[in-house]
């Protein structure tokens, strides 16, 4: 075999320097802050049914909390918002285009989501751009854009290390929550062939509104929502726009933690335990006045289950006496929920509300909240 690597192999063996993603200045506003439980995982092996309590304490109330000693390095979270800002920075508007997601087509958010796609409120078009990466779907490293290809591997190393190290762990707490067998969940999201769900690692970059749009939404750029998937985290980072509506009805700001990682569930896994876990409803608005003109940059990991799993109850004493049972005719699958919520969001028909707006899919009354 020759020695000789070819360009592309010497790109990946050592990518370009890469520009320092700056974390910009947490707000100095008084906000009313959000109450979340934090759950620490460098306690795992040794205080694990402490951490069920604190997660079922999180997940039965409102489906939020902090995870701290997750055992990822702040130095590997900064590189991934510097990959992000090099997604959105150094990508040209049509690179862009030739990778824009097939969201509407096929119901699937791999690749870019453009800005201006979705509908805020009264004609206000969202400022929100992502890009998408599909756990299995990945390579080959040339399906993407040019500028990010260097970094890939990378990418896909995180995305390994987060479900190792997050993902994995936090289902087996849930897993003692619902009274199920330890690795129950686990196992649903990657099997003993080594199959696994379809997971989305998402770089998302928020500019900021006009004063003009936000006096037409009232400062709200992303719609009150639950996700459509099982667990979502997101990397906590300084912009303060992240709002989880609490169980007193009243929309209270996530607090910024350094190096921590935020959670919450989403549709799937609160159908599938009959409601005693709580998907999430959160939105994003405009910052306080001293971070109003910033761009509030965003790393995710939206964790799916293994496709063709129908959303019944699980089989869990628990859950069947505790819960309730969610779809009374046809029970939709895992990706047949995901694949229709991505088509019909932010695009769908809606009966309008002052407060929020409603969809129906599947039979389930699905809120859309100004």
């Amino acid at each position: 075999m020759s020695a000789t690597l070819t360009v592309t192999e010497t790109a990946l063996a050592s990518p370009p320097p890469l520009p320092r993603w700056e974390a910009p200045k947490v707000t100095e506003a008084e906000v009313e802050w959000a109450d979340i439980r934090t759950v620490d995982l460098s306690l795992y092996d040794t205080n694990k049914n402490e951490l069920i309590k604190t997660v079922e304490k999180a997940l039965s109330r409102d489906g939020f909390f902090y995870v701290v000693g997750h055992g990822i390095s702040p130095e590997t979270l900064n590189r991934q918002f510097s990959i992000g800002q090099l997604t959105f920075d150094d990508v040209s508007r049509e690179e862009k285009e030739q990778h824009r997601a097939p969201i509407k087509e096929e119901g699937s958010f791999i690749g870019y989501k453009l800005q201006n796609y979705w509908e805020i409120k009264d004609g206000v078009r969202d400022r929100i751009e992502h890009y998408n990466f599909y756990l299995g779907q990945i390579d080959p490293i040339s399906r993407h854009p040019k500028p990010l290809q260097p970094y890939v591997p990378e990418i896909k190393a995180y995305l390994d290390e987060t479900r190792e190290k997050v993902l994995r762990r936090v289902l087996n707490l849930i897993d003692g929550v619902l009274g199920l067998e330890e690795g129950y969940l686990w196992k649903l999201h990657k099997d003993s062939a080594g199959n696994t769900g379809h997971d989305l690692l998402r770089y998302m970059i928020y500019d900021p509104l006009t004063k003009d749009e936000a006096a037409k939404t009232n400062g709200v750029m992303l719609n009150g929502h639950t996700d459509f998937n099982s667990i979502s985290t997101l990397v906590s980072q300084p912009i303060t726009a992240l709002q989880v509506l609490m169980p007193d009805n009243v929309w209270r700001y996530v607090k910024h933690r350094d190096n921590a990682l935020v959670i919450n569930i989403g549709d799937q896994l609160s159908f599938m335990s009959g409601g005693i876990l709580k998907g999430t409803m959160h939105r994003v608005v405009s910052p306080p006045e001293d971070q109003h003109h910033k761009r509030r940059l965003g790393v995710f990991h939206f964790a799916h289950f293994l496709n063709d799993i129908p959303l019944d109850l699980f089989p869990s004493k628990k859950v069947h006496e505790e819960g309730h049972v969610i779809f009374h005719d046809q029970i939709p699958t895992t990706d047949g929920w995901e694949t229709a919520r991505i088509k019909s969001y932010g695009t769908g028909t809606f009966i309008k509300g002052e407060e929020y707006d409603v969809e129906l899919l599947a039979g389930i009354k699905i809120r859309h909240y100004h």
